[in-house]
């Protein structure tokens, strides 16, 4: 669906069908400073053609009737614009087990996010996996490891009839004394491999810049399809693109065309 116009922002008009769809956003429903009809009007002011609401939930969250009627209202008023009623969701262990309600009606999308650093127990500080490598007491490499196995095992976890993406790959690393480059091509090929089996996106993310031009180029090699989020907690922070952007402006240049071709399939859209 068309939006009412190109929107620019950082100095750059979006230009490619990716950047005309924002899948990650929060509102007051979880820790987003705007409410969901202002998210949306502000999506329509930006030209976007899809708006993904993607709310923080755990395995106790309450709301979610509240929350699925809010978006569903709100959509009601969008005009051309689609919106897709989504919730954000953490990896818990290295068996990718996420972290969501057992009742998730209404919800479209799955946001999966390595809010926390995955272990066979389950989620544990990053911090704590920081002191453990500088105090030598395991390897980067089994820790790269680890979270491999849990982003891999993660995207085999989303609930049939419920699409999903990756958001923020990779935003753990460096808060855990990790380098994303060191994640190196096995592991990309790995996570690339589970992504197009389950039809998995990776986001590239406007709020923690991540992940790095490098690893999207290697994914999208692969045959992953790239999507954008601002991950944005206010209203006026939606559709922004600069990081985004610029990474999307790389992965055109190396893949000329790059476009709508590749916009992510969404719920609803024609």
């Amino acid at each position: 669906m068309k939006g009412p116009g190109p929107h620019t922002a950082g100095g750059t008009a979006p230009g490619s069908g990716v950047l005309r769809v924002d899948h990650h956003t929060h509102s007051t429903f979880s820790d987003g400073r705007s409410t969901v009809l202002d998210m949306v009007r502000a999506a329509a002011a930006a030209g976007l053609r899809t708006l993904y609401v993607t709310d923080h939930v755990r395995r106790d969250t309450d709301w979610l009737p509240e929350y699925t009627a809010a978006v569903r209202a709100a959509a009601a008023q969008a005009g051309p614009l689609t919106v897709v009623c989504g919730v954000e969701a953490k990896i818990l262990d290295t068996e990718g087990r996420l972290d969501l309600p057992a009742d998730l009606t209404g919800v479209e999308h799955v946001a999966i996010a390595d809010h926390r650093f995955p272990t066979p127990e389950g989620p544990v500080a990053p911090a704590e996996i920081a002191d453990l490598l500088a105090g030598s007491r395991i390897r980067s490499d089994d820790a790269l490891d680890a979270v491999t196995e849990a982003i891999v095992a993660a995207v085999h976890q989303v609930p049939t009839g419920l699409s999903a993406h990756l958001a923020h790959l990779f935003s753990v690393l460096p808060k855990a004394g990790l380098d994303e480059r060191a994640v190196g091509a096995a592991r990309l090929g790995r996570i690339a491999a589970a992504c197009r089996r389950t039809d998995t996106a990776v986001e590239i993310n406007e709020k923690w810049r991540c992940p790095s031009a490098a690893t999207a180029g290697v994914l999208r090699d692969l045959g992953v399809r790239l999507v954008a989020g601002s991950d944005a907690h206010i209203a006026a922070d939606i559709g922004a693109w600069d990081f985004a952007a610029q990474v999307l402006r790389a992965q055109r240049a190396a893949h000329p065309p790059f476009g709508t071709s590749d916009a992510p399939r969404v719920p609803g859209e024609r």
